[in-house]
């Protein structure tokens, strides 16, 4: 039973956090290929594939399917983080900020912590 529910519980954090839920849009991948099929009986898969996904398709009349399509629209969600050093100085409330090359640090350069002090060290020889 634990094992059943850990496989789920994986299967439905992947399918909703990577692109492995696009995979859930092969079957309307399938029927709009059968529906090109229907107009134009000389196209394949490839062709199909092609014209969606390295080109046009030609019709507008379909877009929002073509946008439903898997791996068409994929949606990027990246997180970026910018340390910008200050570029010029200014006045703020009477206090003078001058331009600076260095990142502000989280942990205050005065008072180290005890356990940075044991991990950062250099190897010593035996």
């Amino acid at each position: 039973m634990r094992k059943t529910l850990a496989i789920a519980l994986i299967s439905i954090h992947l399918t909703g956090t990577t692109e492995l839920g696009q995979l859930m849009h092969i079957p309307q991948l399938l029927t709009h290929f059968f529906q090109h099929h229907r107009i134009n009986p000389d196209i394949n898969f490839i062709d199909f594939i092609t014209m969606h996904y390295a080109g046009d398709d030609g019709t507008t009349a379909d877009d929002d399917i073509d946008n439903k399509l898997p791996f068409h629209n994929t949606n990027n969600n990246t997180v970026t983080i910018i340390y910008s050093p200050m570029t010029c100085g200014a006045i703020i409330n009477n206090i003078d900020i001058r331009k600076t090359k260095s990142y502000n640090s989280h942990l205050p350069t005065e008072i180290t912590s005890a356990f940075i002090s044991q991990i950062l060290q250099p190897p010593r020889v035996a």
